[in-house]
């Protein structure tokens, strides 16, 4: 397998240890989550209406908690992840944090707060949001016809938050979990499109590839890496170290989170 995680992974466990590290890390409290209002049938009508397949990890995140928590802040590696960067890919596919921890700063990236605007999970119609980002991201292809593209080119990527406030993060369905590797930036899942660029073929943009398939900013490996930077925290203590060399102060982790009002 060419991320090497275990095969017996537990993504049930995961998840939850996700939202717990998130309130133990001080970002949310225990009250702002409560049981998921989401079934396999819902899921299942929404692979059948889009036409895709939802990553397994996915789902259980969507059956684990309903919240309306609508941004999270988190350390996070800006121009390591922009290049590609192996071995920062590496710390966050595979490194426990109590080896993260360990690392000195010249084997860590330097981090900065990037805002994750999430997509919320009400308890009632849980997944309107989804369905409205799936919806928009195709009519944006569809808007792309001076480049050829139309919604059928993307009908593979499942939007799931949008990346600071610029564009959303989708998770690339064609690429198989088994195929994903941490120094081939090609096999990632997790994506990126700026929505103020509106030609994906232009130059300094390339969206689409040499074959025309739409492949999106590389930004991560999989919804796993993702949930390790936002929910987990991974970076948290390089982050801190960070500030107290430059003299900055350490912010209140409680100001990382804002949530939606329904």
């Amino acid at each position: 397998m060419g991320n090497n995680i275990e095969k017996d992974f537990d993504e049930k466990a995961f998840v939850k240890g996700a939202y717990q590290a998130l309130i133990d890390r001080g970002v949310i409290t225990e009250d702002m989550l409560s049981p998921s209002t989401v079934t396999d049938e819902m899921l299942d009508a929404f692979e059948r209406e889009y036409e895709v397949k939802l990553p397994s990890l996915l789902r259980v995140y969507l059956q684990t908690y309903c919240h309306n928590i609508d941004g999270l802040y988190a350390p996070v590696p800006g121009d390591d992840l922009i290049d590609q960067d192996e071995d920062t890919m590496r710390q966050i596919m595979l490194m426990e944090i109590d080896e993260i921890n360990e690392l000195s700063q010249e084997e860590l990236p330097y981090v900065e707060l990037y805002l994750c605007e999430m997509f919320p999970i009400p308890q009632k119609d849980p997944l309107k949001v989804f369905r409205e980002a799936i919806e928009g991201f195709r009519e944006t292809a569809d808007c792309m016809g001076e480049d050829g593209l139309s919604a059928e080119d993307v009908k593979q990527f499942i939007p799931f938050a949008d990346w600071m406030s610029a564009g959303p993060l989708c998770i690339d369905t064609s690429i198989s979990k088994a195929d994903i590797t941490c120094g081939d930036g090609g096999t990632w899942q997790v994506c990126w499109f700026d929505h103020e660029e509106f030609h994906w073929k232009q130059k300094g943009v390339e969206y689409v590839n040499d074959e025309g398939i739409v492949i999106g900013d590389k930004k991560m490996a999989d919804f796993r890496c993702f949930l390790r930077l936002y929910f987990y925290g991974i970076y948290d203590k390089n982050y801190e170290v960070q500030s107290e060399e430059d003299g900055e102060e350490i912010p209140d982790k409680s100001t990382w989170c804002s949530v939606a009002r329904f």
